[in-house]
């Protein structure tokens, strides 16, 4: 499902399986395209992307199913405007670059950079950056290995 189709750019050679949302989280604010999904990328089913701002997917990255990611948090006002229906979002890009792998459940917060060639194990949660050619695992994402050569 796609509510806003001038929010999403896909590049050539990508397959999306069935029952995914790329979601614009703040129509009509900020500059479209806010998601991006590069040449060669595969997304198994289930999948959820938001972006009030911007999520760039680089070339040739492979998502498990069931794999969610924002770029925005729900801001909750004790005692002001309920969160079900207050529009206000913490929001910070997030890029995943060329050629990663993107395992099982996993969950891609705002403000994170995931670098090249990097595996995201099952289940995990991402928040913060992870740097080029690592495996990361767990909740929170912790470093596993780095594989080498990196290039």
């Amino acid at each position: 499902m796609v509510p806003n189709p001038r929010a999403v750019a896909v590049g050539s050679h990508v397959t999306i399986c069935a029952g995914f949302v790329l979601a614009d989280l703040a129509p009509g604010v900020g500059e479209y395209p806010k998601i991006v999904i590069g040449d060669g990328v595969t997304i198994l089913f289930r999948f959820q992307c938001n972006a009030a701002q911007s999520v760039t997917i680089g070339k040739n990255v492979l998502f498990a199913s069931n794999v969610l990611i924002t770029d925005s948090d729900h801001v909750v006002e004790p005692g002001g405007v309920p969160v079900t229906r207050n529009g206000k979002f913490i929001t910070r890009p997030v890029r995943i670059e060329d050629n990663c792998w993107i395992g099982q459940n996993a969950v891609i917060l705002k403000g994170v950079t995931i670098g090249h060639d990097s595996i995201i194990g099952a289940n995990t949660v991402v928040t913060r950056d992870v740097p080029p050619c690592s495996v990361v695992a767990g909740n929170p994402a912790r470093l596993i290995r780095t594989i080498v050569p990196c290039n």
